[in-house]
């Protein structure tokens, strides 16, 4: 499975039969030979070429979570604060939580624990900054996230990872 940031808080997240393009407006899901495509822009259940999506309405806009290759993976759209135990209990155990840059960001990558955090939609270089610091986690900055599930174990400690475009 690979992510990729394809422009400030869209990402391609490509699995073994299929891709999604996400952004908070919404989702595109597509098989990997173009043979089957779609678009979604509201929050429910949808499946293409083997990859299964939930989106969840929230106060601010659609949290969109995807099972590619048996991960995990959360975007979290326009979330600006923490969120509800109702919605946060929705969007179960993640893998991989894609995180906007927001004042209340520590406090969401604190509700939703993961193995890896991928920011996205930050202003400028020092917002990102302040962010990574306050995390605490270690911090990977590349150009394109690629993993296998088996390189995932359960008291892995969580890391964050930068994606440039």
């Amino acid at each position: 499975m690979e992510i990729t940031l394809i422009k400030a808080s869209t990402f391609k997240i490509k699995g073994k039969t299929g891709f999604a393009i996400t952004d908070p407006s919404g989702l595109t899901l597509e098989s990997l030979d173009g043979a089957s495509s779609k678009v979604f822009k509201t929050a429910g259940e949808y499946e293409v070429a083997g990859i299964s999506v939930l989106g969840i309405k929230t106060e601010e806009g659609t949290v969109f979570v995807y099972e590619v290759d048996g991960f995990r993976i959360c975007h979290l759209g326009n979330t600006t604060k923490k969120l509800s135990d109702s919605k946060v209990s929705a969007i179960g155990d993640i893998d991989i939580l894609l995180v906007p840059v927001v004042s209340e960001s520590i406090e969401l990558t604190q509700q939703i624990e993961s193995y890896f955090y991928i920011p996205y939609g930050y202003k400028s270089e020092e917002e990102l900054e302040k962010f990574l610091k306050d995390s605490g986690h270690t911090v990977q900055k590349i150009n394109k996230f690629s993993i296998k599930k088996d390189h995932i174990v359960d008291d892995q400690i969580a890391e964050i990872v930068v994606l440039s475009s």
